[in-house]
């Protein structure tokens, strides 16, 4: 990648907002919906702050270790062996993730789009332009953010607004009708799937920033808005269709859409949210592609992974097409698995990076002292 052509912080930030709505904005509304109900808006909120623990960390290891990347401090601190194995560890993360978002794009526009379209043309499609970003550097990737931004939240906006006279706001009542037990049910998968998941862009964009003085307060607010957009988006759903109905709805947010509009004045307002969902996903694969490509440079020490985006783009589109048979299988496993995997490399790992950077540091100062 060219690395003399940062980003700006703004621009990293809007990686971060983009990052978190991703595929979670077209898929969490049911997934938390069937488990909390009419609480399932709540329950983003509290994922939200059990899962700023990772960004928290990750931010802090990267600039105690001079703003480098995730895969390079894991070596910096563990040692050549120990470390490669946990920044293998990062990169396949990477890897996996990168393949799901694929895999869950693909999916999308097959089921609603173009039945009859092979899923690999539409895994093609979006791979390329990860290829093609990657190689541009972090500034095109800043500035592709910077627009897509403006699309996302425009049309979003539009959506809510043209929704408001369809809302029923007794759909969210009882609040807290199942306890906390119910609304920490609804959190526990939004906790891995999306806010663990942001691990990926902590550990990777703090190297690509031009400026970084009060990146964390910016990344953190990124974060939260995200989980607010998260919320919102639960919150008209559950207004619109009530809880029962936007449980088993494939994709409440299309479906929510679907019913925006003024008669006669503004219809089909679902292509405009396919727009801007299209462009968060690409967002998240990007940024999933570039974190594994620049993982793979540091460890291999190779001065450039270009050589490697390609071979790297066709595993994915393999692996996407194979690896998750149905979207049944997909959310089954972000309800029970995604949250402990992601654990492991959004709590623990940073938390062992962390508790041997301070030990060594302990040690460092006591041996100066005793001089």
């Amino acid at each position: 990648m060219i690395k003399d052509r940062l980003m700006t912080p703004i621009q990293a930030q809007t990686v971060m907002f983009l990052f978190i709505l991703g595929t979670a904005i077209l898929n969490i509304p049911a997934i938390i919906t069937a488990l909390a109900k009419q609480d399932a808006w709540l329950s983003v909120p509290l994922a939200a702050l059990i899962g700023w623990l990772t960004p928290l960390m990750v931010v802090i290891l990267c600039q105690m270790h001079k703003r480098r990347s995730l895969v390079d401090v894991c070596q910096s601190v563990m040692g050549p062996y120990a470390g490669a194995l946990l920044g293998a560890g990062y990169v396949f993360y990477a890897i996996h993730l990168g393949v799901l978002v694929t895999n869950d794009a693909g999916m999308f526009e097959t089921m609603m789009l173009q039945p009859r379209t092979p899923l690999w043309l539409f895994h093609l499609l979006i791979l390329v332009v990860a290829v093609y970003a990657y190689r541009l550097g972090p500034e095109i990737l800043g500035r592709f953010s910077q627009m897509l931004l403006i699309i996302v939240i425009v049309v979003i906006a539009l959506t809510f607004l043209l929704l408001i006279g369809r809302l029923h706001p007794e759909n969210l009542l009882p609040i807290l009708g199942g306890g906390w037990r119910r609304l920490a049910a609804g959190a526990y998968p939004a906790v891995g799937f999306p806010f663990l998941e942001t691990v990926i862009v902590t550990g990777w964009i703090l190297p690509q920033v031009e400026e970084t003085t009060g990146f964390l307060r910016g990344m953190t607010v990124a974060y939260f808005l995200g989980a607010v957009f998260l919320a919102l988006a639960i919150l008209f759903t559950l207004m619109v269709f009530g809880a029962e109905w936007s449980a088993h709805l494939t994709y409440p947010l299309y479906a929510l859409a679907q019913q925006a509009g003024i008669t006669d004045v503004i219809e089909r307002i679902e292509a405009l949210t396919l727009i801007a969902w299209i462009a968060c996903v690409q967002i998240k694969l990007i940024v999933c592609f570039a974190f594994a490509l620049d993982g793979i440079r540091t460890l291999l020490r190779v001065p450039d992974a270009r050589l490697f985006s390609i071979p790297l783009a066709v595993a994915m589109m393999i692996f996407a097409e194979t690896s998750v048979p149905s979207e049944v299988y997909l959310t089954e496993s972000v309800n029970i698995y995604w949250t402990p995997y992601s654990s492991v490399f959004g709590v623990f790992a940073p938390l062992l990076l962390l508790a041997v950077t301070w030990i060594r540091r302990m040690g460092k100062k006591r041996r100066k002292a005793s001089f």
